[in-house]
């Protein structure tokens, strides 16, 4: 079980392998606390790419594979590839580094896990099952959201 920690990530680098429909669950959930997301993968879902006028954090996307050198000056990693063994190996590179790593393809190779958020107003609300029941979290997210039942309430899931 994983203990719920919030954390600053206004100054941190981080960096997103993958851009498919989990990296883009992340990303959207980072986006407003995090203040520079990379991202590195080959083919990149449209959603992903920057659009004009956007607020939330600074978004570099590089259409590559990945490479070692990507975690030069990370701070927080996502493996969030459809390659099991990818995401091993970056999760290996970054135990060597002391980076802290969430793999998307096995729960038991994160150093975090990624919650479903709610903010309502200046109030962010975090759930997680330590990624083994995302179905409970949902269920637990819109239960919830009715009792919060506000103007001002956003959700993020990233599972």
């Amino acid at each position: 079980m994983f203990f719920p920690l919030f954390a600053d990530l206004s100054g941190k680098e981080i960096l997103v392998v993958g851009a498919g429909r989990i990296a883009e669950r992340r990303i959207r959930a980072l986006d407003g606390f995090a203040a520079h997301i990379t991202v590195v993968a080959p083919d990149i879902l449209p959603e992903i790419l920057p659009k004009d006028g956007n607020e939330g954090a600074l978004l570099s996307v590089f259409h590559r594979s990945f490479i070692e050198t990507d975690l030069e000056g990370k701070d927080l990693v996502l493996a969030a590839t459809n390659d099991a063994a990818l995401n091993r190996y970056i999760r290996e590179l970054c135990q060597e580094k002391n980076l802290p790593v969430n793999v998307c393809t096995d729960a038991s190779l994160c150093d975090f896990q990624f919650p479903s958020i709610i903010e309502c107003g200046k109030v962010v609300i975090g759930l997680n099952a330590s990624g083994q029941d995302h179905h409970l979290v949902k269920e637990t997210r819109k239960k919830a959201e009715a009792i919060l039942d506000g103007e001002g309430i956003q959700s993020r899931y990233s599972g």
